[in-house]
């Protein structure tokens, strides 16, 4: 017979996100934000044993999010162009922040004009005495 309320728990403890916890870990993002250069959302959950995906999913935490991604495009934005960091490492991280390559190519026909598109037909005999 099987008594399961003697049963040993298995795993680690349940947190209750509440909205007071929820701002508990909103300030020590904060306070995470504050005290490095380039602030990593994945390094601050790794740290605080809770994945990064969770973290969007608390309210509380928007602001403190938003704060994170904008001092981390900014620094490495600038460290970038002042060549402090690896600018192919910049790249890959701002695109992780939604920035996107975008390459436009302006065509133009002789000095600068507009291009002129000519449809030539060549006859069999034409095309035979060219060759």
């Amino acid at each position: 017979m099987s008594n399961k309320k003697n049963k040993n728990k298995v795993g680690r403890p349940v947190t209750i996100w509440t909205e007071e916890n929820q701002i508990k870990l909103s300030d020590k993002l904060l306070a995470y934000i504050d005290d490095n250069e380039i602030p990593i959302l994945a390094e601050f959950a790794y740290q605080n044993d809770i994945t990064r995906e969770f973290l969007y999913q608390l309210k509380e935490l928007t602001y403190a999010i938003k704060k994170c991604h904008d001092k981390k495009e900014s620094a490495l934005e600038r460290n970038a162009i002042n060549g402090k960091i690896n600018v192919t490492m910049a790249i890959f991280s701002l695109k992780q922040l939604g920035w996107k390559d975008k390459q436009e190519f302006e065509h133009t026909g002789k000095d600068g004009g507009e291009i002129l598109i000519k449809e030539i037909i060549v006859n069999r005999d034409e095309a035979a005495n060219t060759n």
